[in-house]
């Protein structure tokens, strides 16, 4: 086989092995190939090389799909993750509740008891423990000092001495800012005078009795 058919051959090998040369052309290089093994071996290397990088372009572009999957699912996962970490705190703070130091709040000024011309007795309060307090927690105290209700503390129930309050706040009330109103909330202390020595308010974050009626027995 002449040197000039087979430079003419190698011109038209990218185009036949691409498929885009023209029909006659097409036809001069497969009668050329069934006679000359040098061709033939060019265009199967052509063709090897063309199936390898195609492999390998879809190889890289499988790993970098791999990459962008993982790095979406990371980050997916992390959002959840804080969403979760967010709603806990969040019911934790709006729907737990914790106690109201007395002096902290200074509900010296702010809690105290009356007795009405009939003689009922009235739990009062304003400004800081109206606006702050979710719920006045009651409980009874004995002459040992215990107070009814507490896991860390003994009462004796046949040496009850006075019957007092907790008030109780949101923990979200801590952090919140408050304009404290100037009002005033009442309440009747539905217990039989005659079983009350004196009432008090038990700050039972310090585990002190502050009284607000009454005297207490010594």
């Amino acid at each position: 086989m002449s040197k000039q058919t087979c430079d003419m051959i190698h011109d038209l090998l990218p185009l036949y092995a691409d498929g885009i040369c023209s029909e006659e052309s097409r036809k001069i290089v497969n009668e050329h190939l069934a006679s000359c093994s040098e061709c033939s071996d060019m265009l199967h290397k052509m063709n090897r090389k063309v199936a390898i990088a195609a492999e390998t372009d879809i190889s890289a572009v499988k790993k970098i799909k791999k990459r962008v999957f993982l790095g979406k699912l990371i980050m997916a996962i992390a959002a959840v993750v804080l969403a979760l970490i967010t709603l806990i705190c969040g019911y934790f703070f709006a729907v737990t509740d914790c106690s109201m130091d007395y002096e902290k709040y200074n509900l010296a000024e702010n809690v105290w008891v009356e007795e009405d011309s009939e003689g009922q007795l009235w739990f009062c309060m304003k400004d800081n423990a109206a606006a702050l307090s979710a719920f006045a927690y009651p409980t009874v105290s004995d002459t040992d000092g215990g107070h009814m209700g507490y896991k860390n503390q003994t009462f004796n129930r046949e040496k009850k001495a006075g019957f007092g309050y907790t008030l109780r706040m949101l923990r979200i009330s801590k952090i919140a800012p408050f304009d404290y109103p100037q009002k005033e909330l009442r309440f009747p202390i539905s217990r039989d005078k005659k079983d009350i020595k004196y009432i008090f308010y038990y700050d039972d974050v310090n585990n002190q009795e502050y009284v607000l009626w009454g005297e207490k027995p010594q």
